[in-house]
């Protein structure tokens, strides 16, 4: 994969909704927020505030006190949720907050600028240039 990931420019704690989506938290998937916190954004037509950094475990969550770490700026590391995502081509949230190639009217999480080598497939791990809100 080109680069680590390390080229973030901003990390912010959220408040982690206890009704998160599927119960755990799981890194490198999109995430919204809402007035409970943060959750787990499969759809393109919600705003992804950021790309959430770490995992915690559904028992943690569910006590209403769970914070996580969420990618807000720069580049992040995402999961790849659907076929069709390629190197240098925009992306949104998609299948288990995982990024999907994004279509026209879609919100934009960001600009995929690194990948392994060869096709990418679903479940691999990309490099995300963030650019939240943008409109495809």
């Amino acid at each position: 994969m080109a680069g680590t990931g390390s080229g973030y420019v901003l990390d912010k704690a959220f408040p982690v909704n206890p009704a998160y989506t599927g119960g755990s938290v799981t890194r490198f998937r999109c995430v919204s927020l809402g007035s409970s916190g943060i959750n787990l954004n499969a759809s393109a037509a919600t705003v992804t505030v950021g790309i959430v950094q770490e995992e915690i475990d559904a028992t943690k969550v569910a006590t209403g006190k769970a914070v996580a770490d969420v990618r807000v700026s720069g580049v992040s590391r995402a999961f790849v949720g659907a076929a069709g995502v390629t190197l240098g081509n925009r992306v949104t949230a998609g299948a288990n907050g995982g990024v999907v190639a994004t279509a026209a009217g879609n919100i934009v999480v960001g600009i995929v600028v690194g990948a392994p080598t060869g096709a990418i497939d679903i479940g691999d791990i990309v490099d995300v240039l963030l650019t939240p809100g943008a409109i495809a």
